[in-house]
């Protein structure tokens, strides 16, 4: 009777390991998420870089109305995103718990940084020019989230948008104060999160098994 036991403790043990590596492998499924904002941030800054070359004749008063609508948007849609992810499995993995924990985290922080300038500017003492610094620092905090998903995920290509959007930050701040910042940035945004968001996308369980 003891050694049945034995045997069953073990089986049991074993399966529980089982299903805990499964959960440690289970894909990350915050792609949908990586390819909005990147696709969405992406084209705004492309735009935004039409209207201060003057190649949309837009005018700089349709800089604010375009931001303001991008926040708007991508707020919204990332609430359907995530509506839409509530029977995903793999949803309870570490990886996807800390996933779900950094990026809102690392968009808060860009957020408020905004913030900051908007009343600076609006105070006269934070120069409006300032304002580009969105693009670096946005960047710095993009490749800290990239690299925490390859790291916590030991998906090693995952390590590829981190070291794009590390080198988007780097070249938004050497042109920082020009105009190329926002083609930049929407190069940025486009290679170093829209597709890798897609490539998460990709990799994501279809149904439970």
């Amino acid at each position: 009777m003891t050694t049945d036991r034995k045997t069953a403790a073990n089986a049991d043990l074993a399966y529980l390991r089982e299903m805990a590596e499964a959960g440690a492998r289970a894909p990350l499924l915050g792609g949908r998420f990586m390819a909005w904002w990147g696709g969405l941030t992406g084209t705004v800054a492309f735009t935004h870089w039409l209207i201060i070359t003057g190649a949309l004749d837009l005018g700089p008063q349709a800089l604010w109305p375009l931001w303001l609508g991008y926040m708007v948007l991508g707020s919204a849609g990332s609430a359907v995103l995530g509506w839409s992810l509530r029977n995903k499995p793999g949803s309870g993995s570490m990886a996807n718990r800390v996933q779900r924990t950094v990026w809102p985290v690392i968009g808060g922080m860009i957020g408020l940084y905004f913030a900051g300038l908007v009343v600076g500017m609006a105070t006269g003492m934070v120069p409006g020019s300032l304002i580009n610094t969105m693009m670096p620092i946005a960047f710095m905090a993009y490749g800290a989230g990239w690299m925490i998903d390859a790291l916590l995920s030991r998906e090693r290509l995952l390590l590829v948008p981190a070291l794009v959007s590390l080198l988007a930050c780097f070249a938004c701040t050497v042109f920082v104060m020009t105009s190329w910042v926002y083609l930049i940035a929407s190069a940025g945004m486009l290679l170093g999160t829209f597709i890798p968001g897609f490539f998460l996308m990709a990799r994501e369980p279809r149904e439970v098994i």
